[in-house]
């Protein structure tokens, strides 16, 4: 497993560990060991895409990306994000963007160009 690969699964293990503490219900992520998510599609498209994680709180869907790349194409994510928070919206629920702490600011500012709602969650102590 390479470095941004395993950095990718301590983050997944870690909010995954979280959410289950926090009293959510199925959680799923994209990962070894866990049962995957199912993929979240716009009601008219036969494709869609699996999130890196999902849970379920007092009947609300959360939706989680862990991101850990130093450099994103908005067009490669706007339109993916756009889809997992409308989808987590639909279901009362959030979307959450996952970064190592260091990856932040650079996250902060390329969100803030995109028109997609979702919160950061900055991680410590994962590089």
């Amino acid at each position: 497993m390479d470095g941004a690969a395993a950095v990718y699964d301590q983050i997944v293990r870690s909010v995954a560990e979280h959410l289950t503490q926090q009293g959510f219900s199925s959680v799923r992520a994209n990962s070894e060991g866990f049962s995957p998510p199912n993929a979240v599609k716009w009601e008219d498209e036969d494709e869609g895409v699996v999130p890196d994680l999902i849970g379920e709180h007092n009947g609300a869907v959360y939706v989680f990306e862990i991101e850990t790349r130093d450099q994103l194409e908005p067009k490669h994510v706007e339109d993916r994000w756009r889809l997992l928070s409308a989808h987590a919206r639909r279901h009362n629920g959030k979307f959450y963007l996952v970064t190592p702490e260091g990856k932040a600011g650079y996250l902060e500012k390329f969100v803030a160009r995109l028109s997609v709602q979702l919160e950061l969650l900055k991680l410590r102590g994962i590089d």
